[in-house]
C-alpha cells in the first residue's frame, strides 16, 4: 500500500521519525516542502499547489496529514481531485479550537522530547511566512473542503491526557454538518505531536484504517 505523508508548519519530515519504524511495511512517500517554496508561500494552498506539481501523478491508498499537513491533503483531493482512498488528518483544526486543543505535549511528553522537538520548530520558524501562519491561526474556517469530500476522512486527535473530558468535541467548534462527514478518533496521553508522543497507539489506528481501505 502506497501512502502520502505531509507534516506541519515548522517541521521537517524528522518528525515522523517516532512513528516510521511502525509503518515500515508501507511505500511511504513522505513529502518535504522546500524553503523557497515556504518563503514565499502566503496560505496554504500556495504549498499544495506545489505537492500536487510533484506527486500529482501518483495514486495513493491514504493520504496523512498532521496540522497544516492536514489541511494540505483536504485540498489535494477537494480542489486538485488527486486520487486517493482515504483521508487520515491528525490533530489538525478545520476552524479555531478552543483551549483544550491549544497544547504542544503533555508535561510528561515535554520533559521527554520537548528540547529537540522545540529546537526544530525555532529553526523552521524562519522559512514560513507571516501570511500562512496567519492562514491557519487566526479567523480561519476549512471546513468547506470536508464537506466537498466523498472519500472517508479520519480526524485524529490527541485526548490530551484527559480522556473523559466531556467537550472534547463540542471545543472543536466544527457544525454538525461538519462532524457528521469525519469519522473522530482519540490518541491516549498525546496532544498536538500525537505521532512522538503515542506513536504505537496512533500506528495502530492508521493500520485499522488502511485495512479498511482494502476491504
Amino acid at each position: 500500500m502506497r501512502l502520502m505523508i505531509l507534516y506541519g508548519v515548522n517541521c521537517t519530515k524528522n518528525i515522523w521519525d517516532y512513528i516510521n519504524p511502525y509503518l515500515s511495511n508501507f511505500e511511504i512517500d513522505y513529502v518535504e516542502y522546500p524553503h523557497d517554496v515556504t518563503l514565499n508561500a502566503k496560505k496554504v494552498d500556495d504549498l499544495t499547489e506545489w505537492v500536487y506539481k510533484n506527486y500529482g501523478h501518483y495514486c495513493y491508498d491514504a493520504m496523512i496529514g498532521h496540522s497544516l499537513g492536514g489541511i494540505v491533503a483536504l485540498q489535494l483531493i477537494a480542489e486538485y481531485k488527486m486520487k486517493v482512498d482515504k483521508i487520515i488528518y491528525l490533530d489538525t483544526n478545520l476552524k479555531p479550537a478552543n483551549e483544550f486543543y491549544r497544547n504542544l505535549m503533555t508535561q510528561k511528553n515535554m520533559d521527554l522530547y520537548g528540547e529537540s522537538i522545540l529546537q526544530m520548530l525555532r529553526e523552521e520558524r524562519e522559512f514560513y511566512t507571516a501570511e500562512l501562519l496567519k492562514s491557519i491561526q487566526v479567523d480561519f474556517d476549512y471546513t468547506n473542503l470536508v464537506n466537498e469530500i466523498s472519500q472517508d476522512i479520519y480526524a485524529i486527535y490527541g485526548d490530551r491526557g484527559i480522556p473523559g473530558y466531556p467537550a472534547k468535541i463540542q471545543d472543536l467548534n466544527l457544525s454538525a454538518q461538519t462532524l457528521n462527514n469525519l469519522n473522530l478518533v482519540f490518541i491516549h496521553d498525546a496532544c498536538h505531536m500525537i505521532m512522538v508522543e503515542n506513536p504505537e497507539q496512533l500506528s495502530e489506528v492508521i493500520k485499522d484504517i488502511l485495512l479498511i481501505c482494502k476491504k
